[in-house]
């Protein structure tokens, strides 16, 4: 149930690994996705299935389960990261998740993409999602329910906030008189470095700049540049960033507590929200 961004690249995985694909309901795209799938039929009986898959987007997820009355022998599943598998207890399933996390967009790339991929899993009938994981390709991970909104806000941090990271930074770029696409495609070559250089060595090995060599000059010299709310952001990245320093070991003695002091230097600066 649901075939778009996550629910395509699975339905076409599985199939390959032998399951039989029964129905695919689709508010707008169940008869292009049971073509693209290469399985299954438009419309159908859910309570026909031994697996139930729900890939309906999260704010839909609920209503989804409330409108689909199960059999006790049946396994409900959903791929969302934030909700508990608890959400599909209305259906009268077994209950389990199974998310990805992979950051999904083109079917055919998100499907190439997923050996390899984590899937983490949770719920009464979890044994059924770690299998079907390892059917797409995935690496299963047991998740305890209670943990499902920390692992998604981790998630989230990484996946969502990066981008917005690239953003605020091609914005200062071009303001420091950079071509928004030189900006861009510099700074992602850059961002590329710094996720190799994690798998590579590590956190906090792979950090580097000014913060991790304790170059209070240049921050100083940052915050100068900046004004108001992204000053503010600086700052507040700054205060994270310094104990992965410290545990690093490359800080010079005293450097850490004059970077903290920054920060009240650094309030009350005019200025805007960061600009994107």
């Amino acid at each position: 149930m649901g075939c778009g961004a996550v629910g395509r690249p699975l339905g076409m995985a599985w199939p390959r690994a032998g399951h039989a694909l029964g129905a695919v309901i689709a508010r707008n795209s169940a008869a292009e996705a049971v073509r693209a799938m290469g399985g299954g039929a438009a419309g159908g009986r859910l309570e026909d299935a031994d697996v139930v898959v729900f890939a309906t987007p999260d704010g839909a997820l609920a209503a989804a389960a409330a409108a689909h009355r199960l059999r006790a022998a049946q396994v409900a599943l959903h791929v969302s990261g934030f909700h508990p598998s608890s959400i599909l207890g209305v259906t009268g399933a077994r209950t389990a998740s199974l998310h990805p996390l992979r950051a999904f967009a083109d079917a055919e790339a998100s499907l190439a993409a997923l050996p390899g991929t984590f899937f983490f899993v949770e719920g009464e009938a979890a044994e059924i999602a770690e299998t079907l994981a390892r059917d797409a390709g995935g690496v299963p991970v047991r998740l305890a329910t209670s943990g499902k909104a920390l692992y998604h806000a981790g998630a989230a941090v990484v996946s969502n906030y990066l981008v917005t990271l690239l953003a605020w930074g091609r914005a200062l770029l071009a303001r420091a008189g950079v071509r928004d696409e030189v900006a861009l495609s510099a700074l992602t070559r850059l961002a590329d470095g710094a996720l190799q250089n994690v798998s590579a060595v590590g956190i906090p090995r792979a950090l580097t700049g000014p913060a991790a060599r304790g170059d209070v000059e240049v921050v100083r010299a940052h915050v100068a540049a900046l004004s108001g709310d992204e000053r503010d952001l600086y700052l507040a990245l700054l205060d994270a960033t310094l104990p992965l320093a410290a545990a690093k070991g490359a800080l010079p003695p005293g450097a850490e507590r004059e970077l903290r002091s920054l920060r009240g230097r650094g309030r009350g600066g005019a200025g805007g929200a960061p600009r994107a």
